[in-house]
């Protein structure tokens, strides 16, 4: 057998599979191919493309994708929503990815084609067999039905998946596995801020992306998470006679109940205090969010507006809404180099709320530049999570492992860098 096509779903389904593929198979070339227009929303899909990338540079296996045609899944899958996993919806499924990795198998001369779906303890290896057959048969091409989770596969998987901290997803794939298994939660998944929040795909997306360029440049990296608590705004804002003002919510701020009418009571620099619920306002020139240095235990409702809008505020009766949720979650700091590296190179994987930030093009670019030095052990690159809220990706770098020499922390807005040599 000279040539297998590997239909992959995602990393950390592959990296042990496509490990023993090779053991059992040694003369055949390998080919990943990434089919998966089920998986929802778009930054779920990219985010296991990028670590499936990855899982193939690490195991040498090249990797092709294929389209993502969501439109025509959905139509495919239309009146099966409520279907369990197992069920039919995921023959349909199966059907659908099969069918277009048989005709690419078929494509490239292969003779031969399997799926990673196969190592996943979630699906169902008769249902895999079946549609495998089914779809392959056509084109003249062999369907490889491996049971590699048997003899402790599953657990040496998850064993492999941590070593190369992989991301690991909590839901299937699809829209419709989504809302079935993750019930309310499922909105978190769909809900889109500006930029890159602190633990949201967005910013996993960024530190992911780092990651595999590191390795490509076969630069020395890990990468860990950590858990911190989130703060996430609902809705919200600030009105003065019907007038909405513009403004950013401080994070960490707690909700409002109802809808609040209050009058201006005091000032002390730049911050306006108000008669109910303990609400601030604090006035910025120029307008701009800025991240938290530190973390407060102090919760007040508290929002940023232009300085120009003072007199009215003070003047009149401000109305204020506000709901916000408190969550505890993961994100990830990423270094590149050596922890012994002489000086510390710090970028914000997270962006501001009003969407300022590191660009990937920028954040490859200084990578890039700096792979020299990080060869050599004079600098390492970190890019930590969650940076704008407390760095806490930073603190629990610098808790953990020291870092004695000093860190150039690179500021949101990309304009310098400037000594941190203290643990914030």
């Amino acid at each position: 057998m000279k040539k297998i096509l590997v239909h992959i779903c995602c990393a950390p389904d592959a990296v042990y599979f496509l490990k023993k593929l090779r053991e059992d198979f040694p003369e055949a070339d390998l080919i990943g191919f990434f089919y998966d227009p089920n998986i929802h929303p778009y930054e779920e899909y990219r985010l296991r493309l990028i670590e499936t990338k990855r899982a193939c540079k690490e195991l040498g296996i090249p990797l092709l994708e294929g389209e993502y045609n969501l439109e025509d899944w959905l139509s495919s899958t239309v009146g099966l929503e409520k279907e369990p996993e197992r069920g039919e919806r995921c023959s349909v499924c199966f059907d659908i990815r099969l069918e277009r990795s048989a005709q690419k198998a078929k494509e490239l001369g292969c003779e031969a084609m399997t799926t990673t779906l196969l190592m996943s303890p979630k699906k169902s290896l008769k249902q895999l067999k079946e549609s495998g057959e089914k779809t392959a048969k056509p084109y003249g091409i062999k369907f490889l039905t491996l049971d590699y989770r048997k003899g402790g596969g599953v657990q040496k998987m998850f064993e492999l998946s941590k070593e190369f901290a992989f991301y690991q997803q909590d839901y299937c794939g699809c829209v419709h596995a989504l809302f079935n298994q993750k019930q309310e939660e499922a909105v978190w998944d769909l809900v889109c801020y500006k930029g890159r929040r602190p633990g949201s795909k967005e910013e996993r997306i960024f530190i992911k992306v780092l990651h595999l360029k590191a390795r490509e440049l076969n630069l020395p990296v890990f990468e860990e998470e950590f858990p911190f608590l989130n703060w996430k705004p609902l809705w919200g804002g600030i009105w003065v006679e019907g007038e909405a003002i513009p403004s950013y919510i401080v994070p960490y701020s707690q909700s409002i109940r109802g809808r609040l009418r209050a009058d201006f009571q005091s000032q002390h620099k730049d911050t306006l205090y108000f008669n109910k619920q303990f609400l601030r306002i604090k006035l910025s020139d120029p307008f701009k969010d800025e991240p938290l240095e530190e973390i407060s235990p102090l919760s007040s409702p508290t929002f940023i507006v232009p300085k120009e809008y003072e007199n009215l505020l003070k003047e009149n009766r401000v109305e204020a809404k506000l709901q916000v949720e408190f969550r505890p979650e993961k994100s990830s700091t990423l270094i590149v180099g050596s922890l012994k590296a002489k000086e510390f190179i710090c970028l914000p994987a997270d962006t501001l709320q009003d969407g300022r930030g590191i660009s990937e093009e920028e954040a490859l670019s200084i990578l890039e530049d700096t792979v020299e030095d990080i060869l050599r052990g004079k600098k390492a690159l970190i890019v930590a999570g969650a940076h704008s809220l407390g760095k806490a990706g930073l603190r629990s770098l610098r808790e953990k492992y020291g870092l004695s020499s000093g860190i150039l922390e690179l500021l949101y807005d990309g304009s310098h860098l400037f000594a941190q040599e203290n643990s914030p």
